[in-house]
């Protein structure tokens, strides 16, 4: 019998969590898209698709943003307590506008 890491159990608890995180980041996060699966070493795993407004992406203190919303999914997902790692990657508005990708939309 697979064991499956509660995060495969309980998709509704993961999707509140974005939900939450997203209205409190907002106007700075546009949008959240998230999948399942293993990362390179076969640990579960969740990665985030944040899709960040421009004048967050052109911030001077832009590295600092990005940490207060990666920190902002974590205290609301809490992807650790659930047994899985949690990978971010940012786009700006204006790149999703311009090279549009359908796992960000």
């Amino acid at each position: 019998m697979a064991i499956l890491p509660y995060v495969y159990t309980n998709p509704a608890q993961i999707e509140s969590g974005i939900q939450r995180a997203a209205q409190a980041l907002a106007p700075d996060v546009v949008r959240i898209r998230y999948n399942f699966d293993d990362d390179w070493v076969g640990d579960p795993s969740v990665f985030f698709r944040i899709v960040i407004s421009d004048k967050a992406f052109r911030a001077r203190r832009l590295a600092e943003t990005l940490h207060r919303i990666r920190d902002g999914i974590r205290d609301e997902v809490r992807p650790d307590e659930l047994g899985i790692h949690a990978y971010f990657n940012f786009r700006s508005l204006s790149d999703e506008s311009t090279d549009p990708d359908p796992a960000w939309s």
